[in-house]
């Protein structure tokens, strides 16, 4: 009869056999391999906040402040100026932007959400946060109470919501201690978006000042044509005056902040700057403003995307590229890849139109954008090789590859090119003397 041998001892010998091997190794290994081994064990580094990524957004934190105070300056000193950080810092890192704009250059914060709110609280050192998006009947009830207990300013437009809150907030009322939520009410003077209508302002304006569960922080309205019909503009703030005029009565001019102008009505319209001036894409080196208003502040970009060339290779004419073979080499050429997509935020519009920028020379975009990986043509790049930089998003306002140049190919704006970088780009803080090294 034949014999049957049972082999699982034999493999375990040799499993125990490979795991002591690499003991043997790992002990021989240096101590920073070692240690580094251990930082792994501890859980996956790629999802820590300092995580190692492939593509770096490096923000500069010194044109940041650069552009607040050319802001501030522009508007006055006693204008408060509120940095809009609502959409992570509009792709730049709330975190970072919030931690680098001191007491003097930014008076509060504007985000959209309560949750918003909340991930920048612990770093605005008592500043207040503005939040956008109106509260509304219905909204989670543990929110209302996050923002009382924060402070933080929130947006009101129709009664229906105040009573919703009031009922809320009365259920934790304490007449020995009355804490407030702050609110703002935002009336819509043109933009037909949010806000309550001006006809209604007095009647919430009256309701908001006489609730003992909320108190009436401030009175403010949105600009639609700020940066491209100054008639327009000019008709909206003639509305939010008469706003002002009729619900005096029930407010307190002095305490009750009063805000019109987001960053090019900020540079433009000088008499609708009030209390206070919400910034946002000015902050980040960019204002649609006429050229001559633009150059007056001198404002800097602040991001600038940078990602390796993770393979170069030589091709021969009438060799296709990428997806749809939508590009055909029309000569030898040498091409080399990226590890950046439409996953990331370079949008699929990028597709043979975009030209990126690699050791000063232009690198166009050749095929289509992939999901995760984008082709260029580095024929003009002397010595081509793996492991060199490309600028994807450039902050000089003259490359190819800025943020409004790359906006003007995919036929939208520099806000939508900041707001798409994805999760995967790591944000780098960075100084001018670190980058001159």
């Amino acid at each position: 009869m034949p014999v049957n041998f049972d082999f699982r001892p034999l493999k375990d010998c040799r499993r125990i056999l490979r795991r002591i091997r690499g003991i043997l190794q790992s002990r021989q290994a240096p101590v920073s391999d070692q240690r580094l081994a251990k930082v792994y064990d501890f859980g996956p580094l790629r999802m820590r906040g300092k995580s190692l990524k492939t593509v770096i957004a490096r923000i500069n934190a010194d044109n940041l402040r650069h552009n607040a105070f050319q802001l501030k300056k522009m508007c006055g000193f006693k204008t408060r100026l509120c940095a809009v950080v609502k959409a992570n810092a509009y792709g730049h890192d709330a975190r970072l932007a919030v931690s680098n704009l001191g007491v003097d250059l930014a008076n509060s914060f504007m985000v959209s959400t309560i949750e918003e709110a909340e991930q920048i609280h612990h770093l605005t050192g008592g500043r207040s946060v503005l939040v956008t998006c109106p509260l509304y009947d219905g909204i989670d009830r543990e929110l209302i109470r996050l923002a009382k207990a924060r402070q933080f300013h929130c947006s009101v437009c129709t009664e229906d919501a105040l009573n919703y809150v009031s009922d809320i907030l009365s259920e934790s009322y304490n007449a020995d201690n009355p804490t407030r939520l702050r609110v703002h009410l935002k009336v819509d003077t043109g933009m037909t978006r949010l806000g309550c209508n001006a006809s209604d302002a007095v009647y919430m304006a009256e309701a908001l000042s006489e609730s003992r569960y909320v108190k009436l922080a401030g009175i403010y309205s949105h600009m639609a044509t700020a940066d491209d019909d100054a008639s327009y503009a000019d008709e909206q703030l003639k509305i939010y005056q008469q706003v002002l005029k009729s619900t005096a009565e029930w407010t307190d001019y002095r305490s009750v902040i009063k805000h019109f102008c987001n960053t090019a009505g900020s540079i433009a319209m000088p008499q609708a700057r009030y209390d206070m001036i919400r910034c946002g894409l000015g902050l980040y080196g960019y204002a649609s403003v006429p050229g001559e208003l633009d150059q007056q502040l001198d404002l800097k970009p602040v991001l600038k995307v940078i990602a390796p060339v993770v393979l170069t290779r030589k091709i021969a004419a009438g060799r296709a590229v990428g997806y749809g073979c939508s590009f055909t080499a029309p000569h030898d050429m040498t091409i080399g890849v990226i590890p950046v997509g439409y996953a990331d935020g370079f949008f699929r519009a990028f597709s043979n139109k975009a030209v990126l920028r690699c050791n000063g020379f232009d690198a166009p975009v050749i095929g289509k954008v992939s999901m995760d990986l984008t082709v260029l043509d580095l024929s003009r790049v002397p010595q081509a090789s793996e492991g060199m930089a490309v600028t994807v998003i450039d902050d000089d306002k003259t490359s190819p590859c800025s943020a409004e140049n790359l906006a003007k190919i995919a036929d939208t704006i520099p806000y939508e090119v900041f707001i798409a970088i994805g999760n995967r780009v790591k944000r780098e803080l960075v100084h001018d003397e670190e980058i001159a090294e």
